[in-house]
């Protein structure tokens, strides 16, 4: 039986606790054994603490998946048909043109200048006619000094307007190029008996007729094509005079 001490009762007393206990473990030995073997060396080292475990959720059991029956054989797809070619579109018909609306300034279009310096490429057209003009006049006047009565006033006539078919071909020169042009002309060569001198001169007027055709359909002055066009109206009529004066001198 172990026997309990109050040290404190025993301070009042004068008695030293250490050297009451030296004496208390030589009278039981087996209490200082034991004191001895509960007491902590002074190597001990002081243990880790331990972590708890981590904490696994519970796994939970899936049931079985069922067996899925087998897929049955499927026939081979046939193969597809080859696409139709599409018909071309029609072509869509012209959008009508917008009316204009009121009050919207139009944008007007360059005049075309008469007799202006985008003629330049009548030039040397106008160089051969009037060289055919000047010849014209000069037949004329020679068939005129040869001829008596009313055949010379007719000639004359014809030689006046050749005359003035040379003016109007020079002016209309002078205000596309700004240039006056003179032509040489050679001598006129005419028969001896006037009747062949005026059959010369007739197929001479129908040249002069086709020049002056053909240079108002290639033109696109319009001042220069109604001037070639009154020429050749000219010498139609030059032509139609000469046939009456041949038919009277028959």
């Amino acid at each position: 039986m172990e026997l309990k001490v109050d040290q404190p009762a025993l301070a009042g007393q004068n008695i030293d606790p250490a050297a009451f206990q030296r004496v208390w473990d030589r009278v039981m030995p087996e209490q200082a054994a034991a004191r001895e073997n509960t007491s902590i060396p002074d190597t001990a080292v002081p243990a880790e603490p331990t972590q708890p475990p981590e904490e696994i959720p519970p796994v939970t059991e899936q049931p079985p998946a069922e067996e899925q029956p087998p897929a049955p054989d499927l026939s081979p797809v046939p193969d597809c048909p080859q696409e139709s070619q599409c018909p071309e579109c029609p072509e869509c018909p012209s959008c009508p043109e917008c009316p204009s609306v009121p009050g919207t300034p139009s944008t007007p279009e360059a005049p075309a200048f008469c007799l202006g310096e985008a003629s330049q490429g009548d030039s040397q057209r106008l160089q051969e006619l009037m060289v055919l003009a000047r010849s014209g006049a000069a037949a004329g006047r020679a068939m005129a000094r040869r001829a008596s009565g009313t055949c010379a006033k007719t000639l004359s006539a014809l030689a006046c307007d050749h005359r003035s078919a040379f003016k109007r071909l020079s002016a209309a020169y002078f205000l596309i190029t700004g240039q006056r042009y003179t032509p040489k002309c050679e001598a006129v060569k005419q028969p001896a008996s006037l009747p062949l001198a005026l059959r010369q001169q007739f197929l001479w007027e129908q040249r002069w007729e086709q020049a002056n055709r053909q240079a108002a359909q290639s033109t696109a002055d319009p001042c220069l094509k109604e001037l070639y066009q009154e020429l050749a109206q000219e010498g139609a009529f030059h032509a139609g005079t000469i046939r009456s004066l041949l038919e009277q001198m028959a």
